[in-house]
């Protein structure tokens, strides 16, 4: 791909593709914008491009979800940055930054469990069980001492979107979420 995208040059991509009259274009090439990721210097090297592991994107967006639902400290990506973003795009008011005085506070939100709901999911997840083979022994993962999931395999997270996710926040989530 490099060597095919590299031999176009003086090609403006983008603003103007349609002006533009080239053989190919349109036809076998129909890239309108050049990538940043091709001018990198091991790019041409690369034997896979466009490579996406679905179970390292399961991984995160399981981590993601369980951390903000659970309101794991340090984990979760509800961060003021994020609020400022809210209040900038979408003037949700219920859960802008709130500044009394001196300080500035983050307003609970409605998809964060309080902690009788979180110690539910952790003991949900303390005596679940899997057949064998299906997925890792679960009960080994909870630390209940401290709140928090450890040791996950890569096919644990995938069983826990599929089957856990849609099961364990049904009854403990608003109907709106």
């Amino acid at each position: 791909m490099y060597d095919v995208v590299s031999q176009y040059e003086g090609i403006v991509f983008g603003i103007q593709f349609g002006k533009q009259k080239f053989h190919g274009f349109g036809v076998t090439i129909n890239w309108i914008k050049q990538k940043k990721i091709l001018e990198l210097p091991h790019w041409n090297n690369n034997l896979l491009l466009h490579n996406l592991d679905v179970m390292y994107i399961e991984m995160n967006m399981f981590e993601n979800i369980f951390n903000m639902v659970m309101d794991v400290k340090r984990k979760t990506k509800d961060n003021m940055i994020a609020r400022i973003d809210i209040y900038l795009l979408c003037h949700c008011k219920n859960i802008e930054l709130v500044y009394d005085g001196s300080r500035v506070a983050k307003p609970k939100v409605s998809f964060a469990l309080n902690k009788n709901a979180q110690l539910l999911v952790y003991q949900c997840l303390k005596s679940l069980c899997f057949p064998n083979g299906y997925a890792s022994n679960i009960s080994r993962l909870v630390n209940m001492k401290d709140d928090k999931l450890f040791g996950m395999k890569s096919y644990d997270y995938h069983v826990f979107i599929q089957t856990f996710i849609p099961l364990a926040y049904q009854d403990l989530l608003s109907k709106g979420i």
